[in-house]
């Protein structure tokens, strides 16, 4: 019944947002609630993000959560995510910034940022850069790294196409090295039934066990979206739920 009333609400708030095929800003916020087995121990997470893109995004003949993406938007983003304290874990608080960058004319991109973590009285910070080349339409390919970790051997690839009839498929993988869990692992995807709705799943593995996530976008209007995503993991399971507007 709380699903179904949240939905309504999404759907109130979004028509009163007038149609438009391009935007410029996009502020999003997520609420996640975290359960662990085998523990008496949930906790929630609290996140707000925004982009704010160089051009204006145009959104036609494109699913609308892969416009930006699809266009090749350069643009600079802000995130702020906060995570309660249990018996076993600590508060959190993590800040981050950066810009993301199209090489004009050039198949090369360029992502870099900075983030700040405070928990317990410490406070750490950090920065991260991430490089990678998009030798077709729609594929990008790129690898990371951070500062304080240093480089471990790591390669993502993200694919979006046109499967006709209006529907589109997004396709993800990454590989990468860890210190402390060997070889990550990870697949996943959406499949687009029109430009303002998907479902899409990812699968994860590496020495610590295995992760399964389902997930689904929903516009309501080319500005307003709602988003629901669950994950199963061996150390327990987690709803997120959140929203988005553009500008």
């Amino acid at each position: 019944m709380k699903l179904k009333l949240l939905v309504a609400a999404f759907g109130v708030v979004a028509s009163g947002f007038a149609l438009a095929d391009s935007y410029q800003a996009e502020v999003n916020g997520q609420a996640t609630r975290f359960d662990t087995d085998g523990i008496s121990s949930k906790y929630e997470s609290y996140a707000v993000g925004g982009s704010y893109y160089f051009n204006p995004v145009k959104t036609e003949n494109s699913p609308l959560s892969e416009a930006a993406y699809l266009g090749k938007n350069s643009n600079f983003f802000g995130a702020y995510s906060y995570t309660e304290g249990t018996a076993y874990t600590p508060k959190t608080n993590t800040y981050g910034a950066g810009v993301e960058v199209y090489i004009p004319e050039s198949f090369l991109y360029v992502k870099a940022g900075v983030s700040r973590n405070s928990y317990e009285g410490n406070k750490d910070s950090d920065w991260f850069t991430t490089v990678g080349i998009t030798p077709i339409d729609g594929l990008l390919i790129t690898t990371s790294y951070q500062h304080d970790a240093g480089y471990d051997a790591n390669i993502s690839a993200k694919y979006v196409t046109d499967i006709g009839n209006g529907q589109f498929i997004n396709v993800e993988a990454t590989v990468a090295d860890t210190d402390h869990a060997g070889t990550y692992k990870a697949i996943g995807g959406d499949y687009f039934i029109d430009r303002t709705f998907s479902v899409g799943a990812v699968i994860g593995d590496d020495d610590n066990g295995s992760s399964y996530t389902v997930r689904t976008r929903k516009f309501f209007s080319e500005q307003f979206s709602g988003e629901l995503a669950y994950s199963d993991t061996d150390y327990g399971n987690a709803v997120t739920i959140g929203a988005s507007v553009r500008f």
